[in-house]
This record gives structure tokens, C-alpha cells and sequence, in this order.
């Protein structure tokens, strides 16, 4: 489940806590409010893991027992188009771990939804 961890967010979690700690908030009311904040955002990306990994789980098991045949999304982000994957047994792809492989190509579990 940890490779669906948001690290990134958990480091400006971290670094809004020091700096927070560095700016040395006497209000006990401010510091609680604060705290809670925190506490909530890092459970918010926990879940976010937590429901990644078992979507990826989900695809795996579809994959594999079902004969589904997935649609799957690769790249994708600021400057570039994200593209689409037809991911089947039939069409040659495999399992490995978290992936689905066709030859040299691997394509994320969890960026799959059922076709």
C-alpha cells in the first residue's frame, strides 16, 4: 500500500508542523485548531492510499480471474495527453506486482477501470 503513498504531501504536512512550532504559537486554541488540521490531511492521504491500493487489487482480481478487459490511462499530466489502453488476457498482457505488462510496455493497476 505504501507505493501509493503521497510523500510529497506528507513532507509539506511535516513542514508546515515545524514551521509552525518554529513560529512558537502560544494560543492553545490556535495550536489545537492547527493540530487537528493536520491530523485530518495526513488521514486524508492515508484513505487516499488505502483506496488506490485496493483499486489496484480490484483490476488485478478482474484481470485474472474474470477475463475482464480493463481501460487504462498512462501519462497524462501538465504538457502531455493521457493515453488510453484496452488491457485484456486476450491481447497478451500480463501481471507483474502493481502492473500490467505487454512486451516492454507497463501500464498502473489502479489506472484502470473496468470496460
Amino acid at each position: 500500500m505504501f507505493e501509493y503513498f503521497n510523500y510529497g504531501a506528507l513532507g509539506v504536512f511535516s513542514f508546515l508542523g515545524v514551521l509552525a512550532t518554529l513560529m512558537n504559537i502560544n494560543s492553545k486554541k490556535s495550536l489545537i485548531g492547527f493540530y487537528s488540521i493536520l491530523l485530518i490531511s495526513v488521514g486524508l492521504i492515508f484513505f487516499s492510499a488505502y483506496y488506490e491500493y485496493s483499486t489496484a487489487i480490484e483490476n488485478i482480481n478482474n484481470f485474472k480471474k474474470n477475463n475482464a478487459t480493463l481501460k487504462c490511462i498512462s501519462g497524462g499530466g501538465l504538457y502531455t495527453k493521457a493515453d488510453t489502453y484496452r488491457v485484456s488476457l486476450d491481447d497478451g498482457w500480463k501481471v507483474d506486482k502493481d502492473y500490467f505488462i505487454k512486451e516492454s510496455f507497463m501500464v498502473r493497476a489502479n489506472k484502470c477501470e473496468r470496460w
